[in-house]
C-alpha cells in the first residue's frame, strides 16, 4: 500500500512547491474574472465611461463638437446648454478638454460611435489584454503543474493518484472554457470566458444606442457576461479542491513518517481471517 512522503523530503518539498504555485495562478485567474465582470458592469449598467446619455438620448455632444461651438461654428440654440453641461464652467471650454487627437491611445470606430471617452477608452484598450494574457497565462500553467505534481506522486508511489487524477481532468475542461476559440473559428458558437475590448463593443452597443433587443437577445448578453464566468469560476474551484485533497493525502505528518521509518504500525482492530481482537484490560 502506499505511504505519504515525509513533507521535507524531496518529494514533500516539490509538492508543497506545486501547491503554492497552483494556488497563486488560481488567484490570478479568480482576479482576471472579476476585473473583466467590473469592466462589463461598468459599461453596461453605468453611464460614466460615455460623453453622452446612453439609449439614443444623445444631448452631450463631443469634446471637438462642443470647442466648435463655443468657437462659433455650426452653433444651434439647443445644443447650447448641453455644451454648457459638458464643459462645467459656463461658456468657456477648459484649455485642457481632452480630444481624440491627444489621447494615448486612439479611439477606434467601435468607441467613436458609441461616444466613449478618451481616458476611459485608453484605460480598456490597455487592462482588457492584460488580463486576457494573464488569464491564458494561469489556466495553461496549471495545467502544467497538476500534471508535474501527478507524475511525482506516480514516481514517489504516493497516495493522492485518484484525486490528483480528478484535478487532472477538470484543469483541461477549464482549459477549453477559457480558450478564446472566437478568435481561432469564425462564428463559433461558445466563445472563451475572457472577452476582448472590441467583442464588448459589438456586443453591448446595441444597449447603448438604445436599439431593440429581444428577450433572448439580453439573456445572451447576461450568460454571455455573467453565468458563463461563473460556471468557470466553479470549473476553478472544483479544480483547486481536488488538487488540495491530492496534495494532503500525498504528504503524511512528519511523526506518521517517523513512525512508519522505526517500523511501528498502528494497531489493528480486526484480527487474522476478519476476527476482532480482544480488548486487553
Amino acid at each position: 500500500m502506499p505511504s505519504p512522503v515525509h513533507p521535507y523530503s524531496d518529494y514533500g518539498v516539490a509538492l508543497r512547491t506545486l501547491r503554492s504555485a497552483r494556488g497563486w495562478l488560481g488567484l490570478l485567474l479568480f482576479i482576471c474574472v472579476v476585473w473583466q465582470f467590473v469592466g462589463f458592469s461598468l459599461m453596461y449598467w453605468t453611464t460614466q465611461p460615455y460623453l453622452g446619455a446612453k439609449n439614443n438620448e444623445h444631448s452631450f455632444p463631443t469634446w471637438n463638437e462642443a470647442k466648435a461651438i463655443l468657437m462659433g461654428k455650426n452653433a444651434h440654440p439647443t445644443t447650447a446648454p448641453a455644451a454648457a453641461i459638458v464643459t462645467g464652467v459656463g461658456a468657456a471650454a477648459p484649455a485642457t478638454a481632452p480630444t481624440t487627437e491627444d489621447a494615448f491611445v486612439h479611439s477606434t470606430p467601435q468607441s467613436r460611435e458609441l461616444k466613449i471617452r478618451d481616458q476611459w477608452n485608453t484605460t480598456y484598450t490597455i487592462l482588457v489584454p492584460v488580463t486576457q494574457l494573464s488569464a491564458l497565462i494561469s489556466v495553461a500553467s496549471q495545467s502544467i503543474i497538476i500534471f508535474i505534481t501527478l507524475l511525482i506522486m506516480l514516481i514517489a508511489q504516493a497516495p493522492g493518484v485518484a484525486q490528483m487524477t480528478k484535478s487532472l481532468i477538470w484543469s483541461v475542461l477549464l482549459v477549453f472554457i477559457f480558450l478564446p476559440w472566437q478568435y481561432f473559428v469564425r462564428d463559433f458558437p461558445i466563445p472563451g470566458v475572457i472577452y476582448s475590448y472590441s467583442e464588448l463593443l459589438r456586443n453591448i452597443a446595441p444597449h447603448v444606442q438604445g436599439t431593440y433587443m429581444s428577450h433572448f437577445d439580453i439573456f445572451k448578453i447576461y450568460a454571455r457576461y455573467m453565468f458563463w464566468p461563473a460556471i468557470g469560476l466553479f470549473v476553478l474551484l472544483v479544480t483547486a479542491e481536488r488538487y488540495r485533497a491530492g496534495v494532503m493525502i500525498s504528504i503524511g505528518h512528519p511523526l506518521q513518517s517517523i513512525l512508519q521509518a522505526a517500523g511501528i504500525q498502528k494497531p489493528s482492530l480486526v484480527g487474522p481471517l476478519g476476527v476482532p481482537n480482544k480488548k486487553i484490560g
